[in-house]
């Protein structure tokens, strides 16, 4: 699959259809590093060589692909928008000083579905689980089993054999 579906069906889901808003360099990095981190987070091995996604993402991979993605374009976003300003002119009034929030609440939302869905997906494998670390994101870590070996003391070498 190559990178420029994704960039877009990612424009439909930002609403930015036009390309007004970001262009396809700035949509394109952000689903390169949603590769990186879906393959962290599930397990998968995607790479991306020259614009194209190798192996091809099936439907729920691809969803969540677009969904870090997603959530990529938010961080983006609050970080083109931390310096914008409100300014008034007579009975006219503009105020662009919390759409950096409004990226950062629709950033939270986006995240709390991805890593429920990774918690789904690793549940979904036998011997996984996932550890939520907001610090470093989310890990899928497997299950830990523990393996309790008991050394005996034997005095005589033949008791041990009867």
């Amino acid at each position: 699959m190559l990178a420029s579906d994704l960039v877009a069906l990612l424009r439909l889901d930002i609403g930015d259809t036009a390309g007004e808003m970001l262009g396809d360099e700035y949509l394109t990095r952000c689903v390169t590093r949603a590769v990186y981190a879906v393959n962290k987070d599930f397990g998968t091995s995607f790479a991306v060589n020259a614009g194209d996604i190798a192996p091809d993402p099936s439907g729920e991979e691809q969803e969540h692909l677009l969904l870090k993605a997603h959530i990529n374009v938010c961080s983006l976003m609050r970080s083109i928008t931390a310096n914008n300003f409100s300014f008034q002119s007579g009975d006219k009034q503009v105020d662009k000083t919390k759409q950096p929030s409004f990226w950062a609440d629709l950033q939270g939302d986006l995240e709390k579905d991805y890593k429920d869905s990774a918690k789904s997906a690793a549940s979904g494998n036998d011997g996984g689980g996932v550890v939520d670390d907001p610090d470093n994101g989310i890990m899928a870590a497997p299950a830990v089993r523990p393996a309790i070996y008991e050394h005996g003391y034997v005095e005589e070498p033949d008791v041990a054999l009867k």
